[in-house]
């Protein structure tokens, strides 16, 4: 049986753990969604070691394990600190790049989502089911029935309308800011070159076209000319839990739909 302390350790592993995360989303998405360098190192261990603050603890006896947990404790409140900081921050850059945030791609892309019907996720290597080959999966599969509404993921221009042998019906939306995304496999697609459009304004229906092993959307988000994973994305619609079980799922699938 787990002691008291071990119990605590693990509690405050667990929380760490969380306060990494929302550091990696931090630099990786939020601060780069709105221009922004990621924190250094230095500026995320800010206020961590330093001088010994614990000396006077020692002298009068405190055990060792309530002097650990005081400095994890304290390690972890000057990571929170940090981090509230940043949001700070960021919240305030947001009011004055209101129209940044709407052209980025926030949302799921596919009407009734379900996270137990995504068929693959953004990979350098997956195996293509029609070709038989394995080659970089650069987008997300989401498995729907044919005639399921697609949304536009933000606000943007539609740039093309076309047929494409490999991703049969498809539409592509230039969001500004070098952002671009790619709906692909539709049965209808509903837009016209030129139009502008609105986050969440259906642009077509999900089917089967072009080379595809079933009825799914395969959805692409491209940053200045490179393809990056959508689930990144995400955010408007994904709580912290629902985020790490869509990149799980994704992960796990070994086939894609295309």
């Amino acid at each position: 049986m787990k002691s008291k302390y071990e119990l605590l350790y693990n509690r405050m592993d667990e929380v760490n753990a969380t306060l990494e995360h929302l550091a990696a989303m931090d630099d990786s998405l939020y601060r780069t969604m709105l221009g922004e360098n990621a924190l250094n190192k230095e500026v995320r261990q800010a206020g961590v070691g330093g001088t010994d603050k614990y000396k006077d603890m020692e002298h009068v006896g405190t055990p060792e394990e309530v002097i650990t947990s005081f400095k994890q404790l304290d390690a972890l409140v000057a990571k929170m600190n940090v981090q509230e900081g940043s949001y700070r921050e960021l919240f305030k850059k947001s009011l004055v790049n209101k129209d940044r945030l709407q052209h980025l791609p926030a949302i799921i892309p596919v009407a009734n989502w379900d996270l137990k019907r995504i068929g693959s996720g953004f990979s350098p290597r997956r195996y293509h089911p029609i070709l038989k080959r394995w080659r970089a999966h650069e987008g997300v599969d989401f498995v729907a029935n044919t005639g399921t509404d697609i949304y536009a993921s933000a606000d943007g221009k539609v740039i093309t309308v076309r047929f494409s042998n490999s991703f049969g019906r498809m539409v592509e939306i230039d969001h500004g800011y070098g952002i671009l995304t790619l709906y692909a496999h539709m049965s209808q697609q509903l837009v016209k070159k030129g139009q502008l459009v609105k986050r969440g304004e259906v642009i077509g229906k999900v089917g089967s076209t072009g080379l595809s092993g079933g009825a799914h959307l395969h959805y692409e988000v491209h940053v200045n000319g490179k393809e990056v994973d959508p689930v990144k994305y995400f955010f408007s619609d994904l709580t912290p839990d629902e985020y790490k079980a869509v990149v799980a799922q994704a992960q796990s699938v070994v086939n894609t739909m295309e």
